[in-house]
């Protein structure tokens, strides 16, 4: 019950379970002032705690760590004593996944100490819900011992004669008055009088019989103990042959069990009315047989309206009735419940978190007859719960994510990189001379300051970025996925771009600038610790060269990236030199063993630092735009090169280029593979375009007419990196390609003896050979990848193990002397 109408004791009696007595007395001060009259005692140990719960308590409050003791085994000893007492958690060091952890084991609520405004509503309502409960199931209890009383009773019978004097009872009434026949022989039915019942009933009665009529009623009546009942009267006159009345027969059924149940339902019912959750009861079809007040409100549903002719449909949206008809009851129906958390649309169209709890009642056959659930709207819980998340996760000041979230996303990172092999980069910014800003302009001036940095970092984030606050004037920034060090200086330039921006503070103009310190993911640590201090040496290194800098955590990086701004100048110039060249991997059937084909792979020689990896310098193409021009440069080559092989009579063989994402997206790209196909008249089948899978997958709509384009030219389609990406089985199926390419980290799982990764290549074979296409598996290096591949039914194999990339001239001499693999 709550505290207002907890009249009848005057005080609300309350056990803290708490460590620190001024804490305690806080608590009480707090609860006092808010209008409770408290009774309380406080303990903080365990022995402390039993034997206090051996009084009577209407609510525990438990801080949540504690010397010698702790909230979460304080909870186990109060539910172990009395699972229904409420109990509520006030502790300023809970944390939210150790508040819903407790919640889950039986905790009511728990209430930060630092913030108490809800801890009055939060008492009332929890010692309300414990009222209820006990309520209920104190009402379980009678009404099934009374289903069990109802069950074994019997009529009792007693006869008098006109007088009213008793002449025979049975033992049917002897069980139920606790009077024997020779107790009662000559005495008269009085004995039974309890007083309860109306002088005008006994006078209607011997009117009745005395007239010869009979009566029917229901009488209450006092055992031998002194005990009363209720009892379901016939009373009828018996007749002699000229019809004067000899005796009177009374016939009873004790009918005591079926008032109080009907008292205790009145009572049930009452509570299911007033309660807020919504309570339905429903046929395993949908059809709604009980929906009390909450229910109809709401639902919005008109008092007087038929509940017989509304289904599941009526009241809930349809996907989560499809869910519960469909999923939600089969399974209750199998194991009895089920308890979770769904969303409700109200009838004004918003959208409610609630959780709900389905039961199954059967029938006298074991079936379901019906299905009760239990509704109850958690907005309040789960705005809170995301309040309380956010703040501890965000910078209050700049609302960016804080150091916490950070080092959870960097963690994230940091395992995504150990399977897919890519990187990430931590760059720490810190305003130069910020301190001047506070001096002069104020403290609320440098407050705009970082607010204003703040909101223009987001702008500069992508979808998988973060920016986040690393106390006072400094920031993170945690790059997912950068193709290199282009893009961490590309980042680094839109970065200054944005924040060095005047920030208008009144009618001051103020200029802000930063140095940053990178460290890369995992070149420079693999893990948290490392990474963060390793990119703030790297900010200490900036700061000391003066404002405006910016340093890699590695001295090597440095000089590695004005080396590549070097490059980036020599490769405008090395397509008009003739610097690059193709070489080509075969691709070997793992049938016949034959070379079917060859991979294109594009090459730089450097006139003065030689070959160049196409890791350094196909990044800076697709930064500079030349990956256009050089990749068609690159298309027409492999067609020229792959119509020698014809002419040296290996006509059957066909040449695969890779396609970037630059070059996918190029409006002009079906004219460029139709052009050098034309050219270099080259039979377009021969011909295979490679694409990455995470390039079809960016816009599979806009991909799939491209790829039907090329198709229906006779190009072949590769999807390259198969498992890698994000790819839908759904598209896949639906894009018109050839061949799938297992990418070559699979392999290296393969080869140490990895589970998942050969689970993973079995499974894209097995995918590839369901809807018809060809199978190549990338980085086979030895003999054992080999034969796992042939166990497989892959179709295609290449790798060092039967060749690395080839120029023109050795692939060709390869051809004419192992044709055959």
């Amino acid at each position: 019950m709550s505290v207002a109408t907890k009249e009848q004791t005057g005080t609300l009696r309350a056990l803290m379970i708490e460590d620190v007595e001024d804490d305690a007395l806080l608590l009480v001060d707090y609860l006092q002032s808010s209008g409770f009259a408290l009774e309380w005692r406080r303990v903080d140990s365990e022995d402390a705690l039993r034997n206090a719960m051996l009084e009577s308590w209407d609510i525990v409050f438990s801080d949540f760590s504690m010397p010698k003791f702790n909230g979460k085994r304080a909870l186990q000893v109060v539910r172990e004593i009395d699972p229904d007492l409420p109990l509520i958690f006030v502790s300023g060091t809970i944390g939210e996944d150790v508040a819903v952890e407790a919640m889950k084991a039986g905790a009511q609520n728990y209430v930060m100490k630092g913030s108490l405004k809800r801890l009055p509503s939060a008492v009332t309502r929890e010692i309300h819900d414990a009222a209820l409960r006990r309520e209920q199931r104190e009402a379980e209890v009678t009404l099934r011992k009374l289903s069990m009383a109802v069950n074994q009773a019997a009529s009792s019978v007693f006869i008098t004669d006109p007088e009213g004097c008793i002449e025979y009872v049975n033992l049917a009434f002897e069980r139920l008055t606790g009077f024997t026949q020779a107790e009662v022989l000559g005495r008269t039915p009085a004995i039974l009088c309890s007083g309860q019942n109306d002088g005008a009933v006994y006078s209607e009665l011997w009117r009745k019989i005395r007239g010869g009529e009979v009566f029917r009623g229901t009488l209450v009546n006092r055992r031998k103990d002194g005990s009363l009942f209720y009892e379901d009267k016939i009373i009828a006159p018996i007749k002699d042959g000229d019809g004067r009345i000899t005796h009177f027969v009374s016939t009873g059924n004790d009918i005591t069990q079926r008032v109080r149940a009907d008292q205790d339902r009145s009572r049930l019912a009452a509570i299911l009315e007033g309660t807020p959750d919504i309570v339905a009861i429903l046929r395993p079809d949908g059809q709604v047989v009980y929906l009390n007040h909450a229910g109809r409100a709401r639902f919005a549903l008109a008092p007087d309206i038929e509940l017989g002719r509304l289904s599941l449909h009526d009241l809930f949206p349809d996907q989560f009735s499809e869910r519960l008809l469909d999923e939600i009851f089969p399974r209750v129906g199998e194991t009895g419940s089920w308890s979770g958390e769904a969303v409700l649309m109200t009838s004004s169209g918003i959208r409610v978190p609630v959780s709900q709890v389905v039961l199954r009642h059967l029938d006298e056959y074991g079936e379901v007859e019906y299905f009760s659930t239990v509704i109850r709207d958690i907005s309040e819980q789960k705005r809170y719960e995301a309040e309380l998340k956010y703040r501890a996760t965000h910078d209050r000041l700049t609302n960016l994510p804080n150091r916490f979230m950070l080092s959870e996303r960097l963690e994230q990172e940091i395992e995504r990189i150990k399977f897919d092999g890519s990187q990430a980069t931590v760059m720490f910014l810190d305003l130069d001379d910020f301190k001047r800003i506070n001096d002069s302009l104020g403290h609320a001036a440098g407050d705009a300051v970082l607010q204003a940095v703040a909101r223009r970092l987001r702008t500069c984030m992508r979808p998988s970025d973060i920016a986040a606050s690393h106390g006072g004037d400094e920031f993170t920034v945690l790059m997912s996925e950068p193709a290199g060090f282009d893009d961490v200086m590309a980042m680094l330039h839109k970065l200054r771009e944005v924040i060095e921006r005047p920030v208008l503070y009144g009618m001051h103009e103020i200029f802000v600038t930063f140095c940053a310190g990178i460290a890369l993911c995992p070149a420079d640590g693999d893990n948290v610790t490392d990474l963060l201090r390793n990119a703030d040496s790297a900010l200490y290194r900036a700061k000391s060269s003066g404002a405006k800098q910016y340093s890699f955590y590695s001295s090597d990086m440095n000089a590695r990236g004005d080396e590549l701004l070097s490059l980036e100048a020599d490769l405008r110039r090395a397509l008009s030199n003739d610097e690059f060249h193709l070489e080509y991997q075969p691709q070997v059937d793992l049938t016949s063993g034959s070379i079917i084909g060859a991979e294109a792979l594009i090459r730089w020689v450097h006139p003065a630092h030689g070959l160049i990896s196409p890791v350094d310098f196909v990044p800076m193409l697709e930064k500079t735009g030349l990956i256009d021009t050089v990749g068609e440069w690159v298309m027409h080559q492999a067609c020229e090169d792959c119509r020698a092989w014809h002419a040296a009579g290996f006509a059957q063989l066909r040449v695969s280029v890779n396609v970037s994402a630059l070059q996918f997206n190029d409006v002009e790209l079906l004219g460029k593979v139709r052009r050098a196909i034309e050219e270099e008249a080259l039979p377009a089948e021969l011909l295979e375009l490679e694409l990455t899978e995470n390039i079809v997958m960016r816009d599979p709509q806009g991909a799939t007419e491209i790829l039907q384009a090329l198709h229906s030219m006779g190009v072949r389609i590769a999807v390259d990196d198969f498992g890698t990406g994000y790819s839908s089985m759904a598209y896949l199926k639906t894009f018109p390609i050839d061949v799938l390419k297992i990418d070559q980290t699979f392999m290296r799982g393969v080869e140490i003896g990895d589970s998942s990764d050969a689970a993973i290549v079995e499974a894209s074979v097995l995918f590839a050979r369901k809807l018809g296409l060809e199978v190549v598996a990338e980085g086979v290096e030895t003999r054992a990848q080999l034969d796992f591949l042939r166990d497989c039914g892959c179709h295609l194999a290449q790798g060092f193990f039967m060749s690395r990339p080839l120029p023109q001239a050795k692939l060709l001499a390869l051809l004419r002397t192992h044709p055959s693999w």
